[in-house]
């Protein structure tokens, strides 16, 4: 999987959305499958609301995020991705969008959902970004606000999917998981250490949310070291 955006490239932040923008690729394929594999879960479980999660920064769950929901629109659900990164945001530099109104206007303001969810360039797929970083990222989270913008929003997307910062560094992504239906892990092949995943799973069992699975990302598959994804299942 490709690194992180660098913020001040258009053309690694269009990288970033290979499942729309490549459509032939093996790794547009690859989403598909990690799709088409959730969805019994999702199904079965009645999940909604989806949280991607990984134990440390930079093991690429924006950008599982961000093509996940993309697939989920390409086959037609009305998609709904929501920045929760308070502390690194990253989604408007991905799609391109001003970051001044989001989630955190909804809950600091009260601002209108729809004066703030804004429309993606990929139909059935809308984007909530995280606004204008608030002192007190935890604590909106965790709060009744919260809890109340969740239900109205699963009233109106088929399903919602949560790009959060680390497990490790912050107790946002658990506070969420908390709240949600399901929880996502992504573990970066060669940059995440066994200890940190292990705690990371054991910190996701004792929150509220269905464990979907573990997506594998950045594992070396070939000789000529070329890039994939897998699935991994408990």
């Amino acid at each position: 999987m490709s690194p992180l955006l660098k913020r001040n490239s258009k053309q690694e932040n269009e990288s970033n959305l290979l499942s729309h923008l490549k459509p032939n690729s093996p790794i547009r394929e690859q989403y598909h499958t990690i799709r088409a594999t959730i969805q019994l879960s999702i199904n079965e479980n009645n999940i909604k609301s989806l949280v991607i999660v990984s134990g440390e920064e930079q093991e690429g769950k924006s950008t599982v995020s961000a093509n996940l929901a993309i697939t989920f629109a390409e086959v037609g659900k009305k998609v709904l991705l929501i920045d929760t990164n308070f502390r690194r945001p990253t989604l408007h530099y991905t799609f391109e969008q001003n970051n001044n109104i989001g989630l955190s206007t909804i809950l600091v303001e009260k601002s209108e959902i729809e004066d703030c969810v804004r429309k993606s360039h990929i139909e059935n797929l809308e984007l909530l970004l995280s606004g204008p970083i608030p002192p007190n990222p935890s604590e909106l989270l965790g709060s009744p606000s919260m809890e109340q913008l969740l239900s109205n929003l699963e009233n109106i997307y088929d399903i919602i999917i949560f790009d959060t910062p680390a497990v490790v560094s912050v107790a946002d992504s658990l506070i969420l998981s908390n709240i949600c239906d399901g929880v996502l892990m992504v573990v970066r092949s060669n940059k995440s250490d066994l200890e940190t995943v292990e705690l990371t799973r054991d910190m996701l069992s004792n929150t509220n949310a269905y464990f979907v699975g573990v997506a594998l990302n950045d594992e070396r598959i070939s000789r000529n070291k070329s890039k994939n994804r897998k699935m991994l299942f408990r």
